[in-house]
């Protein structure tokens, strides 16, 4: 993972290799449908959203190897807290594309309003410094 680096502007999207992880809280949403938008058509992996509620969801055209997954924290007894299921969703992605062998290049992009203790583990896992 000494390839590791992370972008502190966007990337070029459009040249992109690899797999990607473009991870975020609902307020991330917009910014993420735009880079939905700019992801060359052949891209592969998966955009991650925490939503408080389902009406939170909204549609994003990504191409067909990009999967949206909305995750909804919900409420009541089966609440989960902010960021908890964000958290488990990228740290199984980081294992998963990341973490393997042989190496592949992958390109991860976090939101704004990714709490801050979902960003330090992803850069943890990816051998990013924080």
């Amino acid at each position: 993972m000494s390839n590791a680096c992370e972008h502190l502007d966007d990337p070029d999207w459009d040249s992109i290799e690899g797999a990607v992880l473009i991870a975020g809280d609902a307020a991330d949403a917009g910014a993420i449908a735009g880079i939905a938008a700019r992801l060359p058509w052949d891209a592969q992996g998966v955009i991650l959203l925490e939503v408080a509620a389902r009406i939170q969801l909204r549609h994003i055209d990504a191409p067909d190897g990009v999967s949206v997954r909305w995750l909804v924290r919900g409420d009541g007894i089966r609440a989960h807290a902010r960021g908890e299921r964000l958290a488990n969703a990228v740290h199984a992605w980081c294992v998963e594309w990341a973490c393997g062998e042989p190496w592949s290049p992958w390109t991860v992009w976090l939101g704004p309003h990714t709490p801050p203790h979902v960003a330090r583990m992803a850069r943890s896992l990816l051998g990013v410094a924080n």
